[in-house]
């Protein structure tokens, strides 16, 4: 009887306090979501199972837009929050062409956590592309050589996620890639590339 009692007053605790398994589960909104993830429908499908239960999500978008094909900078970022963390990141750089093993070694190294970064393997999209059930990037054909000084030039487009619910990695993965292709297609419209994406599977 004792043990029943305890158990009544752990819960009513835990209801007001919003601590597991009551705390109040928050909706993606779909007017929020920041623009260069691409399609919001999409956006929304795979955040649901990558980002941990929150009472309420929030989105802060920034970029910096080519002028021209001649503009060699181009930069976007866009962060998700909840309860208080920073929950995902999703970012864009345009940037010369380089070898793929040495933008291999420079995009892990824009990770916050050098964990997440750890167990990458490829998959086909882009010029290259590595993922792990924490991070996601394609290095995507952008300007041509002889449009912009310095010749060709690449965007590279990552996702990290900081903060995962309880998923199998392998299911964290696949939607990180997903994440990651729909942001290098808005990405690559946006930025006024001339070559092929090679994004799709």
């Amino acid at each position: 009887m004792g043990a029943v009692v305890a158990l009544a007053l752990f819960a009513g605790f835990a209801y007001s306090y919003k601590i597991s398994p009551f705390r109040e589960k928050g909706e993606i909104e779909a007017g929020e979501v920041c623009s260069s993830l691409g399609p919001t429908s999409s956006a929304v499908n795979a955040l649901t199972k990558v980002l941990p239960e929150q009472s309420s999500y929030s989105f802060n978008e920034k970029a910096r837009l080519r002028v021209d094909v001649t503009d060699t900078t181009y930069e976007s970022s866009c962060f998700v929050s909840g309860g208080g963390k920073q929950l995902l990141v999703v970012e864009a750089r345009l940037m010369e062409d380089e070898p793929a093993k040495s933008w291999t070694q420079w995009v892990k190294g824009t990770a916050a956590n050098e964990a997440s970064t750890k167990s990458l393997t490829p998959f086909t999209a882009g010029d290259k592309a590595v993922a792990s059930s924490r991070f996601a990037a394609i290095f995507v054909p952008c300007t041509s050589a002889g449009k912009a000084p310095g010749g060709q030039y690449n965007l590279s487009v990552s996702t990290e996620l900081k903060q995962a619910r309880n998923s199998s990695d392998a299911a964290v993965r696949g939607e990180l890639i997903k994440l990651t292709r729909n942001a290098s297609s808005y990405t690559h419209a946006k930025a006024k590339c001339d070559m092929t994406p090679k994004i799709d599977e």
